[in-house]
């Protein structure tokens, strides 16, 4: 009799952390329902709040409290080609051009630049992807785009 009990717990368990993980899974952000804006970080009352290659960018984001892992992704072009990528966690800071970047190759210059809010998923694509194992894609919460002066 305790064997059915427990072999039936144990089956009752599995189906309600099964259960637990579907809701966890269906309560990550949506697409487009985050935000992302950047700014230049600094003493506050700075005067350069422009970003400038070489220069350092920061983001402020809304919409990850949810997610154990969300990400920023940067890219930079100059005449239509990408110059410069990176990507971090929402409270990196980011050095525009980085230190061996087609941008750094270039000389510098300006570059229109965009910032994407994201999350990857798992292999399933029914969670977040928790960095071991397969992904299946990434959900964009959000983008923005700015310029860097020379």
């Amino acid at each position: 009799m305790v064997r059915r009990s427990f072999s039936a717990l144990l089956v009752a368990t599995c189906l309600t952390l099964g259960d637990a993980g579907s809701a966890l899974a269906g309560s990550l952000p949506s697409a487009n329902s985050g935000t992302i804006s950047v700014y230049v970080p600094g003493p506050v009352g700075a005067a350069n709040a422009q970003p400038t290659y070489h220069g350092l960018v920061a983001f402020n984001t809304t919409g990850t409290g949810k997610l154990r892992n969300p990400r920023v992704w940067v890219s930079c072009y100059q005449n239509g080609v990408l110059v410069y990528g990176a990507g971090g966690a929402p409270s990196e800071v980011f050095k525009l051009g980085g230190d061996a970047s087609l941008w750094v190759q270039n000389g510098g210059g300006a570059a229109n630049c965009t910032a994407e809010l994201y999350y990857i998923l798992n292999a399933k694509g029914t969670a977040e992807w928790n960095g071991i194992g397969a992904q299946s894609g990434t959900v964009a919460l959000a983008n923005t785009a700015f310029n860097a002066a020379a």
